[in-house]
């Protein structure tokens, strides 16, 4: 029984060691506070419209890879590179049909086409 008392023991004393650091800090503030870690992130953080382009208007023509739209958000045709990771979660497009899609605005490769 001795044993077990100071196995016990050495437990408690050194659950309690953990736990006092805890208590210790109780009354100071946070170094920072939630909404101001949020605030630092949002501000920092790259805006998504900087690295992709929402185009929209009616798919002009397909010529392989390459969609040309005209319309509604831009004076002249816009050609839109297509590949294997384009999503068309609405199914694939035909000429005439209206067009969404996500763009990135350093090569034109189309995300998603809807």
């Amino acid at each position: 029984m001795e044993p077990f008392k100071s196995i016990g023991l050495l437990i408690l004393l050194v659950g309690y060691q953990g736990v006092t650091p805890g208590f210790a800090m109780e009354g100071e503030p946070p170094v920072q506070q939630p909404a101001e870690v949020r605030k630092e992130l949002h501000t920092t953080s790259p805006t998504p419209t900087s690295r992709y382009m929402n185009v929209e208007g009616r798919l002009k023509e397909i010529q392989g890879d390459t969609y040309i739209l005209e319309g509604s958000s831009a004076d002249q045709p816009i050609r839109v590179q297509v590949g294997k990771d384009t999503a068309f979660p609405n199914g694939q497009k035909e000429p005439g049909q209206p067009v969404q899609a996500l763009v990135s605005a350093q090569d034109g490769h189309a995300l998603i086409i809807r």
